[in-house]
């Protein structure tokens, strides 16, 4: 059975545009798993497991509530659930020789070549997890839709909690575009970017894009980011904005208070 998931190399990129100019580009694998095909590709692909040890894995837990329910019954808290001709994508990294780290994961779903919801699944280096819900989407062009909502979270600590997010996502069949540019002001001050070209799922094809290419998946993602931070502080003299206690119920973990596993409205 021909699978919907797909291995994706690319890049991922972020320019700061203000107060100082900083950008950055790495190359970057990610996966888009369909949430159905999990256990399916754990039986096809030897290297691959779903909910238990291999040299790459994808646990349920890992993500959105944290708990150890399927991701689409956690889902299910936040979107509407899933209904029949409806698929649900997962963009994300999986776990490396059992480590890896997401800055975001994407929950996208799916009728045909149509986008109808979308989760950004947002997690910072304080241990905090942040969705936001992407309910109302606009179509902009025939594989293209983009969507804005209030920030409500602490990232990067060379931000405050101001300005607003316009996501851009572009679909096809053999392409992965997702951006994320925060506002102020009407003035856009950083503008994000992951995009891919998709491949077949198979042991071959995880080999080649993501083992044989290891420090450009997730599993460098920690590195990255305190190399990145180190440039913006020291050369850069950048503000620092201390992490502020969440107050937002789409904050799923906060660090200093047990989880949540509520809907969101």
């Amino acid at each position: 059975m021909t699978l919907h998931s797909k291995i994706c190399r690319g890049e991922v990129t972020h320019q700061r545009l203000v107060p100082r100019p900083h950008a950055f580009t790495y190359p970057s694998t990610f996966f888009t798993f369909d949430l159905a095909e999990l256990d399916q590709i754990a039986r096809q692909t030897s290297i691959f497991g779903h909910n238990e040890w291999n040299l790459l894995s994808l646990n349920d837990w890992d993500y959105l509530y944290g708990k150890n329910s399927a991701i689409i019954e956690q889902l299910d808290l936040i979107l509407s659930p899933q209904q029949t001709g409806e698929r649900t994508l997962l963009v994300t990294s999986p776990r490396y020789f059992g480590y890896a780290f997401n800055p975001v994961n994407f929950h996208l779903r799916v009728a045909g070549s149509q986008l109808l919801g979308a989760v950004a699944e947002v997690n910072n280096t304080f241990g905090d997890r942040h969705i936001y819900p992407l309910k109302t989407l606009s179509q902009v062009a025939p594989d293209t839709w983009t969507a804005q909502c209030p920030k409500a979270f602490h990232v990067s600590p060379f931000n405050d909690m101001s300005g607003t997010y316009h996501f851009t996502f572009q679909l096809n069949r053999d392409t992965l575009f997702m951006g994320v540019d925060l506002y102020r002001e009407g003035q856009c001050v950083l503008k994000t970017w992951i995009r891919g070209t998709a491949k077949p799922i198979s042991t071959a094809a995880i080999v080649r894009y993501a083992v044989v290419h290891l420090f450009d998946t997730a599993f460098n993602s920690m590195p990255r980011i305190l190399w990145q931070a180190a440039q913006l502080y020291y050369p850069k003299h950048l503000k620092i904005y201390p992490r502020p206690s969440p107050q937002s119920t789409a904050t799923l973990i906060d660090r200093d208070r047990p989880q949540q596993d509520t809907p969101i409205v």
